[in-house]
C-alpha cells in the first residue's frame, strides 16, 4: 500500500477564489497543522480532493462501462487495442488502467482524509461552515470508495492520514457496506440542500448516491426510502426538453444533482473528439479512436421518443444521437445503414448527449461531467419498489415521468403481468435514458446479464468473476496483506 499512501506532503492542491473554486495554485509541499487552521488552506485541499475525484472517464466510463456492455463499441486509433481488451474480457491485474484507477482514486481520499484530520484546528470558521467543509470531504471520500467498491469489490479502508500502514488489508464486504452507507449518512447530515457554489455536494446528492449504492446493492427497502427522501427535498426537477438537458448553456439545471464542473481551460473532458465520425465536418480536433453506438441499440428507441433525436446541427436539430451526415469530401454517409466495412468497422451511431462544445480548445470541451440527476432517482425508485412489490401504479407512474418528458408512449400498468416483466422492461428504460453516463455495467450486473449478455455476443472469455475487477498486480507487490479477487 505504500505506492497509495506516501503523498502526504508532497501533492498539487487547487487553490480556491471567490468566484470560481476551479481556480488553481500550485502547492509543492505543506505542513498540515499550520496549512489546514485556515479556511483558505481547507478550502485548498477540498478542491484539490473535487478535482482529483473527477473519472478517468475513459477508463471507468467507457472500457470498464462502455465496452465490456450491450451498448457501444470502439474502432480504430491508438485506443483500439485496449478498447479489444475490455470488448473481449481480456483484462488482466497488470492493465495499466486499473493501475491509474486505483492511485487516483486512493489520492483524492488521502486528500479527503487530510482535511478531516486537521479541520478541527481551523478554530476561526464557525461551526456550521466547518459542518459544511467537513459534509464534502465526507461526501467525496465516500463517492471514491464507492466507486472502488463497484470496480473491484471490498478494498482497504483508510480513514486518516496520521497512521501510516502501508500493509492494509482489504475490509470484509459488510464492513464496505457498513463503511459506504455510514459516510453517505454523515455526509447528508452536514450537508446543506443549497450549493454555496455550483458542483458542490449537497444534501441531495449524498442521499441521491446513497440511493445508487442502495439500488447496487439489493438494498430494496433503503433505496426506495432514501430516494422518496430526494424527491421530499422538493429541489429536483425535469429538465425539458429533454435533448438539451446536456448542453452547456443549460448547466446548472435542476435535474443535475451532482456534476463535476468543467472548463474548456480545464480541467475539461475530451469526449467529443471521440463521437465525432471519419470526415465529420468540424474545424475541431477529430480522434481517430471512435467511441460508437451499437445500431440495434440505437434501433430499439421508439419513433416518437425524443431521446433518439438526430443531431443535425445544419437543420437546427441538437439531439442525443448522430444518425447521418456530410463528410469534408461532401458524400452522405447513414450511420445507421452504410455497409458495415470488416476491420474498420466506424460507421455506427454516435452519442452526442454531450452537445460539442462551440468554444472548445484543441480537444478539451467545457461539458460537465453528470454524476447524479433526477431521472436516475425516478426510475431506480420504480426498479426498488418493483423489487418490494411487483409492478404497481407507483412504479409506472415514477416510469412515466421520465418517458413523458421525452414524449414517448406511456406505459400503462397492464402491460406487466410480472415482477419479472417490468424488471426486464426497466433495464431497457434505463439504456434509452442513461446511455453514455457510465452506469450500464452495473445495471447489467444487477439484474444479472452482464456475462450472459457478452456470451450472447460472442465475448467466449465472459465468466462470473468478470463483475468485479482484480486488484491491480502493483499494489499486490507493494502490499503483502492484500489478496487477489477469486478467479484472477
Amino acid at each position: 500500500m505504500k505506492s497509495i499512501f506516501l503523498y502526504f506532503t508532497i501533492f498539487l492542491l487547487i487553490f480556491s477564489s471567490c468566484n470560481d473554486y476551479l481556480d488553481e495554485q500550485v502547492f509543492t509541499e505543506y505542513d498540515p497543522e499550520s496549512f489546514l487552521n485556515t479556511e483558505a488552506g481547507i478550502n485548498a485541499v477540498l478542491n484539490a480532493t473535487y478535482r482529483q475525484s473527477r473519472p478517468l472517464y475513459r477508463e471507468t466510463w467507457f472500457s470498464f462501462a462502455g465496452w465490456t456492455t450491450d451498448l457501444q463499441l470502439e474502432r480504430g486509433g491508438g485506443y483500439a487495442a485496449p478498447a479489444a481488451t475490455f470488448a473481449n474480457f481480456q483484462w488482466q491485474p497488470s492493465n495499466i488502467f486499473f493501475v491509474n484507477v486505483w492511485r487516483e482514486t486512493y489520492e483524492a481520499i488521502r486528500n479527503a482524509n487530510s482535511l478531516l484530520d486537521n479541520i478541527a484546528n481551523a478554530t476561526s470558521i464557525s461551526a456550521d461552515k466547518v459542518n459544511q467543509l467537513k459534509g464534502e470531504a465526507i461526501f467525496l471520500r465516500a463517492y471514491n470508495y464507492y466507486s472502488l467498491y463497484d470496480f473491484f469489490g471490498p478494498v482497504p479502508i483508510v480513514t486518516s492520514t496520521e497512521e501510516l500502514n502501508f500493509e492494509v488489508e482489504r475490509a470484509t464486504d459488510e464492513e464496505m457496506q457498513a463503511f459506504i452507507e455510514a459516510e453517505l449518512r454523515t455526509a447528508e447530515d452536514n450537508l446543506s440542500v443549497d450549493a454555496e457554489l455550483s458542483g458542490k455536494a449537497t444534501k441531495g446528492a449524498a442521499l441521491a448516491l446513497l440511493g445508487r449504492f442502495y439500488l447496487n446493492t439489493k438494498q430494496w427497502q433503503k433505496c426506495a426510502n432514501v430516494l422518496e427522501e430526494v424527491i421530499a427535498l422538493n429541489k429536483y426537477q425535469l429538465f425539458t426538453p429533454v435533448e438539451g438537458l446536456f448542453n452547456i448553456e443549460n448547466e446548472g439545471n435542476d435535474e443535475l444533482i451532482f456534476v463535476f464542473e468543467s472548463l474548456a481551460t480545464g480541467p475539461g473532458w475530451n469526449y467529443t473528439p471521440h463521437a465525432y465520425p471519419v470526415g465529420y465536418p468540424t474545424g475541431q480536433v477529430n480522434y481517430g479512436a471512435q467511441f460508437q453506438l451499437r445500431r440495434t441499440f440505437v434501433s430499439s428507441f421508439d419513433p416518437n421518443d425524443r431521446r433518439a433525436l438526430e443531431y443535425d446541427p445544419n437543420n437546427g436539430k441538437f439531439g442525443w444521437i448522430l444518425k447521418q451526415y456530410v463528410n469534408k469530401d461532401g458524400d452522405p454517409i447513414d450511420l445507421m445503414n452504410d455497409e458495415i466495412i470488416p476491420g474498420i468497422e466506424k460507421t455506427y451511431p454516435r452519442s452526442f448527449k454531450f452537445t460539442p462544445d462551440p468554444n472548445a480548445l484543441g480537444a478539451v470541451h467545457g461539458n460537465d461531467m453528470p454524476i447524479l440527476r433526477y431521472a436516475e432517482v425516478l426510475v431506480s425508485r420504480a426498479e426498488a419498489l418493483n423489487e418490494l412489490q411487483g409492478p404497481s401504479q407507483t412504479s409506472i407512474d415514477l416510469l412515466n415521468e421520465v418517458r413523458s418528458r421525452a414524449e414517448a408512449p406511456l406505459y400503462q400498468l397492464s402491460d406487466f403481468p410480472s415482477k419479472e416483466a417490468l424488471r426486464d422492461q426497466i433495464l431497457v428504460e434505463r439504456g434509452w435514458e442513461f446511455f453514455t453516463e457510465g452506469l450500464r455495467r452495473q445495471d447489467l450486473i444487477r439484474h444479472g446479464k452482464y456475462i450472459s449478455s457478452a456470451q450472447d455476443r460472442g465475448v467466449t472469455l465472459a465468466q462470473p468473476h468478470h463483475i468485479l475487477f482484480p486488484i491491480p498486480q502493483q499494489e499486490l507487490d507493494a502490499n503483502s496483506a492484500l489478496d487477489q479477487t477469486v478467479g484472477y
